[in-house]
This record gives C-alpha cells, structure tokens and sequence, in this order.
C-alpha cells in the first residue's frame, strides 16, 4: 500500500486584501511565507513531493522561478478555476493523494501530519483533516479522485479557491476522516493565516521572537506567544473571529475544509 502523499500548493499574487501575500517577507530582505510553509512540509515523511499550482498571468512569475531554485515540480493554470489547476497539477506529477493547505499561512501543525496521512491511507478516505486548529496552521488530504467528482459535478463557486466546498456540502457522498488534536493545540480562534497587513505584522513579530537556526517553530509555542501577548494580538484578534470576509462560512465542525489560493 502507498504511504505517502504529495503536497500541492495554490499559488497566485492576486488578492483582495493583501497583495502577494505568500511571497510576503518575515524578515526583512529574508524568508517568504511560502517558503517558510515548504520547510515545514519538507519535514514530514510522509510526503513524497510537493508541487506548485500556479495561477496563470506574469504577475505570478515570481513562484515559476520559486519552483525553479527549489528544484520543485510546478504546472500553470487557470487562475479562477482552482480546483482544475490543482487537478491537473496531479495529472501531470501522477498523484493520487493530495496534501492541501494554503499558501498564505507560514506554520504549521507538521509533527501530527504523518500521524493523521497514515490513517486517511490506511482507512481509504477520500477527505482527511483536524478539528479546531489555529487559523492558517491547518491541512487537509484528499483524493485526487474526490477532486475530480468535485469538478465534474459542482459549479463555478465549487471550482474556485474554495477548492473542497463541493465535499463538505455533500458529505454523504464521501468518505471523511474528522480528527482531533491535542487539547492545547485546539485554538481556532489564534490566527496565524496572513490574509490583512496586521496579520503579517504578528507573523512577522512571532518569527522574530520565537525562530532558532535549524529548528522549525512549534505552533504550541506561538500559541503561548499568543497568550502572553495580548498587545501584540489585539489588531488581528476581530479579524478571526469572522473567519475572514469573503469565505464560505463553515460549520463549527467543518471548518478544516476551509478555503485556500
């Protein structure tokens, strides 16, 4: 039996909110935050390559040369039909199981992925994720199967950024594995996605603070880096708590199938 999966990341510059965002900097002149979340990807072994899928335009050249100095496969596609870019993208690389998560958030809850993509192979699902997790820190796996009935089957919204809403709107239809984590860990309501200028702003002060050379930063310790600064999280603090205008609004217990770039 396969037991690993490839990540294949969304990718464009467009944005209502904050342009470029993950090719945003967290140091000045030093580490974007897609290449922060690749180092992070890059550290579980469950996950066999990780692609680009990137939106088409000239305004995204930056993620082709991206791909190209990180020796990493990458296909270009249509820029409002996210899920048929992403589906080619899995075509062209020949995967079959998809790790998803967005490019716009630069941690992640990594040192349980490995836990969770063994199950969702073990178990046959056609969806995985956890409940609860810090905003922008989440993931999710999927079968480039479900993707494709996804396509074929839903409509325009369906096959924009909101790549998996054809599969939480039908989960009769599906297989889904719903995990919990830790309970420290089970803080949605910490942002650490970067979707306004206050939120790359925290990013930024969580990295200075808390980043060690060759070590990645716990999302645990953002979490108490939260805590005990209730200063520094008080401009993105209104910001969560709507989930971010604009996205499909989720029920409580679905919202690991939130939307990505």
């Amino acid at each position: 039996m396969n037991n690993t999966v490839d990540a294949i990341l969304a990718c464009r510059v467009q944005g209502g909110r904050l342009y470029g965002k993950p090719l945003q900097r967290l140091t000045p002149n030093g580490i974007t935050i897609i290449e922060s979340l690749i180092e992070y990807l890059k550290s579980m072994k469950s996950i066999r390559t990780i692609a680009l899928a990137i939106a088409e335009g000239d305004e995204n050249y930056g993620f082709i040369q991206l791909a190209k100095n990180m020796d990493l496969p990458y296909l270009i596609g249509s820029e409002n039909d996210v899920l048929d870019r992403m589906i080619k993208t899995a075509e062209a690389n020949d995967i079959t199981h998809i790790f998803r998560i967005t490019t716009e958030g630069p941690f992640v809850v990594s040192e349980h992925a490995d836990q969770l993509i063994a199950e969702f192979l073990s178990g046959d699902y056609d969806w995985a994720g956890y409940k609860d997790i810090p905003e922008g820190t989440g993931y999710e796996l999927i079968k480039t199967s479900a993707l494709k009935r996804s396509h074929l089957e839903g409509n325009s919204r369906n096959r924009s950024e909101l790549v998996t809403s054809f599969i939480c709107e039908n989960q009769e239809k599906f297989k889904l594995l719903f995990k919990e984590l830790p309970l420290n860990l089970r803080r949605p309501e910490v942002r650490l996605t970067v979707d306004y200028a206050e939120d790359l702003v925290f990013c930024q002060q969580v990295y200075k603070a808390l980043k060690q050379k060759n070590s990645l930063i716990l999302v645990s310790d953002i979490i108490d880096f939260w805590d005990n600064n209730p200063d520094l999280r008080k401009p993105i603090e209104s910001i969560g708590l709507d989930w971010g205008t604009g996205r499909l609004a989720w029920t409580d217990s679905d919202r690991s199938l939130s939307e990505t770039k």
